[in-house]
């Protein structure tokens, strides 16, 4: 079964129910939970708020919202 599946002892297998049949899969390169749910180390000189408002917004966008006064309605907080 192995030969057939190319896997050795060791390797993860995914198992998944198609069709009212169990079928084994072999899995490759399989990422990292952390990896998948954001994770990751962020990239140098940027905090957690910044690194979301690059992924939100593109930079003009994200200097466009930083440039301008806040709406009555909204309190900004700042520890800076």
């Amino acid at each position: 079964m192995r030969e057939r599946l190319g896997v050795q002892d060791g390797d993860r297998v995914r198992f998944e129910v198609e069709h009212g049949t169990v079928v084994l899969y072999p899995q490759r390169d399989t990422p990292s939970f952390g990896g998948m749910i954001g994770l990751d180390p962020l990239p140098a000189g940027q905090d957690a708020c910044q690194r979301v408002d690059d992924l939100r917004h593109d930079p003009d966008d994200t200097a466009a919202l930083r440039s301008a006064p806040a709406h009555p309605n909204v309190t900004l907080l700042d520890d800076h």
